[in-house]
Order: structure tokens, then C-alpha cells, then sequence
């Protein structure tokens, strides 16, 4: 409520003329006035209306003032509201005492002076006024102080929380320092050690505060000392992060290589108040470096020696192929060759008898040794890259070959396959095992002296597996073991095709003969359907 806001004052009369007359002497007063023709009427506006003052005649019809006066006292809401009693009959000092036991503050007698009214009522609405105003102020006050108390609090309650958390923290880096594999320290701005962890005395054996300042030099290495206390004061000169490796030496007398790294603390104006820093125990990785080192040599060395290897297995590769394209020379002179001059000889003596017929006799001969060299065109053919191969698959080729060897070799040969619908594999792996396979046939009919060997092909538990065995002499330890003295161009290519694939091969001594076994992922070796289908379509 503001200094100039109007306030309610009542006026109960059952008599009109009354009220008008009070209107009249209380209308300067420029507050707001309102009128009550009998008691319940001044009730029903009490009840709805914040009333400063009620102006009230004692005597009125069914409640009079002292009555109405009595009930509106006893509501807390108008315990302090002041209440003027106007009477023309009830004037003794009696009366008046009634008055004033009924709450009133005070008694007019009529006839009523104006400005007496008027000054009576302004006292006590002012007097409202700014009771409202310190009722205002007062429940202002009370926010404002509820506020900052609760601001306080909270507050108080955050910087309980701060400090637990401090504390806490303090805790943890007490942990830290004490539980660390590092020696940590730190340094004033001038460079002398103010603090140093309990690590560096476990280590050193030093006594207890005899590291600090400058007493952690008697424990470095002496050819390390001078060199790490020119890096240390070159870099509190500087500013510089500061990085050193030295020997320290340790509570046995031994010395181990530590590195220290430090980081300067600055204050606002950029200049440096304190340096932290640890140092970290690296001899095993300095022993480590220098094991690197020599294995380093070692394997250059190692690379020496396999590069030799790789030479001289260059050489034999190239003397087995030299040896290779003679067999070849030698099939083709002693067997295509042979077999083309007598067919030369016989056409030759055919033009030189000079008849009409030639006779039936030799026109057979010259077609059958022509046969005969067009086959084993055809048989060398096949035998360095069968067209089976890559038309039917690895089946087929494999069962023309298989057959093809006992024909020329006499070795009694078998090859069992499981399942019997076996898939298609992918075309190099499909070349990788007939390869494997021929080479080891080739090996069984070179050296085994063998005179039955079975081939067993199976899909089983992810695996393509491949089993050669024979019944001849078998091999060697070495080669069994695969070492790289040991064994020719042939197997090592066995090998090589395995691993290729993911697979391995080995060798082993069946007694009698000798078992070649190949593993492929299954997976891996599987021809995609799509691709064939493709491939399909294509064609």
C-alpha cells in the first residue's frame, strides 16, 4: 500500500441522513467512504472489504453498536480494525466506558464537530495506511531474509560439500604419492627440491628429508651428476619443461637409469612459483633398447643368411627347371621325335616306290605312329596343366591322372572320395591340390619303389583334407620335419601352395611307406555360387 492509496472507512447509521451528513464532513478527506444501513449489512462488508475505520452509531435496531462492536472484535481479522462510536442518547461516562470495553478507540457525542471528525478518522486512517505499509515491509524483510538465510545455507551446504571434496582429494593424491611405482617431487623457483616422495628414500636408502634442496646429487651416478644439474638449472633459467635420464644409485649400491620430468607452476603475471615433476625408473626398458639393439644385428644377420638360402634355393629352382626342360627335350626326341621320323621314313619310302597304290600295310603304319605321337602330345599336355581342370574340376582331373600314372608306371593306384557329391572348389584351390597331389605321385614313383598308393579326398569338420599314402621306403626324419636343407623344390612348393590357402601339409612315416596329408579351410575353398552362375550365363 503506498503513502497516497485511499483506505476503506465504514459507516453504519440505520438513519439515511446520518450517513449523508458523515459523507459530507468526511468527503475531503479523499478516502474511500462507504455505507451501512444496519449492523448485518456491516458485517457482510467487513467480510468482503479491508475497512481502516468503522464510524457506527450506538443505537440501531436488532444488533446496536456495543453488539456489532463485540462481533467484530472477535474475528482475527479485525482485532486492531478502530472502531468510532457516535451517540446522541448514550453520552454518560458510563456509556463511554461500555464503549471503550467493546473495542472502541473512541466516543463522539452529538452534535458532531466536523473538523473534530475529521480529524479523528484521518489519524486512524493514516495510521492503516501505514500499518499496511510496515505489514508490507515487514513481510518483505522476511522474504529477503528467508532468501538470503536459505542462500546462506546453501552456500554453507556447498562449501561443506567443497571441503569434503578437498579432503577427498587430498586423500587421494596422499594415496597416489604414497602407492606410486614414480618418485615424485617438487622444486621451488629457484630450483632447489622442497619436497621428494618416500619411493626415492625406499630406494636409495637415504635418510628421512636428506634429498631435499639440492642432497638428491649424492645419489646420481657420478659420470651422470654434472650433466643433470646443468640440464635442471638450464631449463629454471629458461622456463623450459625440463626432461633428464641419470643413474641412481639404490640402497644395494647398484645404480639404475631413471628419467626425471618436470613442469613449471606460474602465477598470473606468468611468472614461475614451483616446479613438479616425477622420475621413473626405465633400466628394463634401457635393457630392453639395448637388446633391441642387438637383436637388431642379429637379425640383419639372420636376413644374411636367408638371403643366401633364398640364392642358393634360386640356383636349384633354376637347375630343376633346367632339369625339367631336359626330361621334356629327352620325351619329346626319344618319343615324339621317334615317332615322327618313322613316319617320315615310311611316307619318304612311299613316294620313292612311285605307284599308282600305295599298299594298305603302310598307310595303316604311318596313321598309327601319327596317332601315337598326336597322344603323347596330348599326355605331355595334359600332364603340365590338364584341361579337365578347369572344364569338369578337380575330380575328373584328378581320375585321369590317377588312371594315366598306373597305365605308365605300373604302381597300383586308388582314389576314394567322401562325400560322393563332392563340391566344386575355387579354381586355385582346385589347382593347388592337383598340384600337390601329382607332386606327390611324381615323388612316390621317383623314390618310394612303391607298389600301391591311395588317394583319400574328404570334407570333414570345416577341412579339405587330402591324404597320399604309399608302400615304399618312406623318407627321412629331416624331411619329415620340413627342414629347409632337407627337402627339394617340390615339397618346398607343396608347402608354399598350402599355406597359401590357410592349410598345411605335412609328411609322415606311415612304416610302411609314407603318409602326405593336406589341410584346407573349408570356408576359404569353396567356389561362390553367384561366380558360377555368373560364369554360366556368360557362357
Amino acid at each position: 500500500m503506498g503513502t497516497n492509496e485511499q483506505v476503506n472507512i465504514l459507516m453504519v447509521d440505520d438513519q439515511p441522513a446520518k450517513l449523508l451528513s458523515y459523507e459530507v464532513m468526511l468527503g475531503g478527506l479523499g478516502e474511500n467512504l462507504i455505507k451501512a444501513n444496519s449492523a448485518k449489512e456491516a458485517l457482510e462488508i467487513l467480510l468482503k472489504t479491508d475497512v481502516a475505520v468503522v464510524l457506527m452509531d450506538v443505537s440501531m435496531p436488532e444488533l446496536d453498536g456495543f453488539q456489532l462492536a463485540a462481533m467484530i472484535r472477535q474475528h482475527p481479522r479485525f482485532q486492531r480494525t478502530a472502531i468510532i462510536f457516535v451517540s446522541a442518547v448514550h453520552l454518560t461516562d458510563l456509556d463511554q466506558l461500555k464503549g471503550y470495553e467493546h473495542g472502541a478507540v473512541d466516543y463522539i457525542s452529538v452534535p458532531v464537530v466536523p473538523e473534530l471528525l475529521r480529524a479523528k478518522v484521518r489519524v486512524f486512517a493514516d495510521l492503516h495506511r501505514k500499518t499496511r505499509q510496515l505489514e508490507t515491509l515487514n513481510r518483505d524483510l522476511e522474504r529477503r531474509v528467508l532468501e538470503r538465510t536459505e542462500e546462506l545455507a546453501r552456500k554453507a551446504e556447498l562449501l561443506l560439500q567443497l571441503n569434503m571434496e578437498l579432503v577427498g582429494k587430498n586423500q587421494e593424491m596422499d594415496a597416489l604419492i604414497h602407492t606410486a611405482p614414480d618418485i615424485i617431487f617438487s622444486r621451488r623457483a629457484e630450483g632447489s627440491r622442497d619436497y621428494i616422495s618416500d619411493r626415492f628414500y625406499d630406494f636409495t636408502g637415504a635418510p628421512e628429508g636428506s634429498a631435499t634442496g639440492f642432497g638428491w646429487l649424492d645419489y646420481v651416478h657420478p659420470d651422470d651428476k654434472q650433466k643433470a644439474m646443468d640440464d635442471w638449472m638450464r631449463c629454471v633459467e629458461s622456463g623450459a619443461n625440463y626432461e633428464a635420464e641419470y643413474r641412481l644409485r639404490s640402497s644395494d649400491g647398484t645404480h639404475r637409469w631413471f628419467r626425471a620430468r618436470a613442469v613449471p607452476i606460474r602465477d598470473t603475471e606468468g611468472a614461475i612459483v614451483k616446479w613438479y615433476g616425477t622420475c621413473s625408473d626405465i633400466h628394463d626398458s634401457k635393457l630392453l633398447e639395448q637388446s633391441i639393439r642387438d637383436s637388431a644385428a642379429e637379425l640383419e644377420k639372420m636376413v644374411d643368411r636367408r638371403t643366401d638360402e633364398l640364392r642358393r634355393l634360386s640356383i636349384r629352382l633354376m637347375t630343376m627347371q633346367d632339369q625339367e626342360r631336359r626330361r621334356i627335350a629327352r620325351d619329346l626326341h626319344d618319343g615324339l621325335g621317334q615317332e615322327l621320323a618313322v613316319a617320315k621314313m615310311v611316307l619318304d619310302r612311299m613316294l620313292m616306290q612311285k605307284t599308282d597304290r600305295f599298299p594298305e600295310e603302310a598307310w595303316s603304319q604311318a596313321s598309327n605312329i601319327i596317332d601315337r605321337a598326336i597322344q603323347q602330345v596330348r599326355t605331355m599336355s595334359h600332364l603340365l596343366h590338364p584341361p579337365l581342370l578347369d572344364e569338369v574340376g578337380l575330380l575328373s582331373a584328378l581320375s585321369w591322372y590317377v588312371e594315366g600314372l598306373t597305365k605308365r608306371s605300373g604302381i597300383e593306384t586308388s582314389l576314394d572320395v567322401q562325400p560322393a557329391e563332392f563340391p566344386r572348389l575355387s579354381s586355385e584351390v582346385e589347382t593347388a591340390v592337383f598340384r600337390i597331389v601329382q607332386e606327390a605321385l611324381t615323388n612316390v614313383f621317383r623314390h618310394a619303389g612303391a607298389h600301391k598308393v591311395g588317394i583319400n579326398l574328404t570334407q570333414k569338420n570345416g577341412l579339405i583334407v587330402v591324404a597320399v599314402r604309399d608302400d615304399g621306403k618312406g623318407i627321412g626324419q629331416k624331411i619329415v620335419n620340413l627342414e629347409p636343407d632337407s627337402v627339394g623344390v617340390g615339397i618346398g612348393g607343396m608347402k608354399q601352395r598350402a599355406k597359401e590357402f590357410g592349410g598345411e601339409l605335412r609328411l609322415i612315416n606311415a612304416n610302411p611307406g609314407t603318409l602326405v596329408e593336406l589341410t584346407i579351410p573349408y570356408g576359404s575353398s569353396l567356389r561362390e555360387t553367384s561366380s558360377v552362375l555368373d560364369g554360366c550365363s556368360a557362357n
